[in-house]
């Protein structure tokens, strides 16, 4: 066992295998002044950042949906940093599903596991730790500290609901639903709690999406298949690529999550968007505008980028038969 550096402050990121979580790591390591935790899914990942050999990052593995793996992190930490954590940044998070139709009950279950319920699992495990940092502030030593902060990068889809993303969608509800319960519930032990709302930005995982839509649907039955039609998943990849292609700089979200975390004030807001000048007003309307008008242009797009049934009763097929 280590004791962590007393003068640094101690943040805990999960998700750092690849995209933000990795970048985020990096960023906040060159600027010095953290110990950084840095939790990844695979052994590959851990031996990486301790080729570093660096005692500011401390790479751990842990699977959010094991919660073995996170008791294990909290007594890692408990034993580490005696002073506390200064910030967690729950970032871990994994896309999975598709349309409804195409989309295993598996899927769901463990889409909301990592996105929803690894949030509860890290923040559960952590509390104490943010706790003792929040109580710190509080002697003649700590004045000068920032406030403790609770991180969690959500999404857009945490307040829209964009088709072919069900599952994901869902989770991010749920994800967003319990930090605003947290918000007022933490208040008490000065512990902010923020979301970042990213937009589609160019990651991993919004590269691996049309991927993914593309293995469930070979895995559903014949006849799914036959009531959308066999141009139904080249207009559902064109689309895909087309949303990455206009997708944001994966630094946006990093430059938010970095700013969030070092600001005295980073984390007062309760939702930080982050995306394109015209996304805010996307959000606004998707949340002011009547449903069937939001249902009536949503259905427009799927039917322009060929994102629709061709045969929803299997008429034609019936026919041709």
């Amino acid at each position: 066992m280590t004791l962590t550096n007393s003068a640094n402050l101690v943040v805990i990121i999960t998700g750092c295998d690849t995209g933000f979580g990795s970048e985020i790591v990096q960023e906040l390591y060159q600027r010095g002044g953290y110990t950084v935790y840095a939790t990844c899914l695979t052994e590959k990942s851990v031996e990486a950042y301790k080729a570093k050999q660096s005692s500011r990052i401390r790479a751990v593995q842990v699977d959010v949906t094991n919660q073995n793996d996170v008791n294990r992190l909290r007594a890692q930490i408990e034993a580490e940093c005696p002073q506390g954590v200064y910030c967690v940044l729950n970032n871990a998070g994994i896309y999975a599903g598709g349309f409804f139709d195409f989309a295993s009950e598996d899927s769901f279950q463990k889409i909301m596991d990592v996105n929803y319920m690894g949030i509860i699992r890290i923040t559960k495990a952590m509390l104490p730790s943010l706790r003792t940092y929040a109580k710190s502030r509080h002697s003649p030593q700590g004045k000068h500290l920032p406030r403790a902060r609770l991180l969690s990068i959500t999404s857009i889809a945490g307040r829209a609901n964009p088709p072919a993303h069900g599952g994901y969608n869902a989770s991010k509800h749920a994800a967003e639903s319990i930090l605003d319960t947290l918000r007022v519930e933490l208040s008490p032990w000065e512990i902010d709690v923020s979301m970042l709302e990213p937009f589609y930005a160019k990651t991993p995982l919004v590269a691996s999406a049309h991927s993914v839509l593309e293995r469930v649907w070979k895995e559903s039955s014949i006849e799914t298949q036959k009531m959308y039609g066999p141009n139904f998943i080249q207009g559902v990849r064109n689309h895909s690529q087309q949303l990455y292609d206009r997708s944001m700089p994966s630094k946006w979200v990093v430059d938010a999550a970095v700013n969030a975390i070092r600001k005295q004030n980073g984390a007062a807001k309760a939702r930080y968007l982050i995306g394109f000048w015209w996304v805010g007003t996307m959000i606004r309307l998707q949340e002011t505008l009547p449903s069937w008008l939001i249902d009536f242009f949503t259905r427009r797009i799927m039917k322009s980028v060929g994102a629709w049934p061709s045969d929803p009763f299997l008429i034609k097929d019936a026919q041709r038969k």
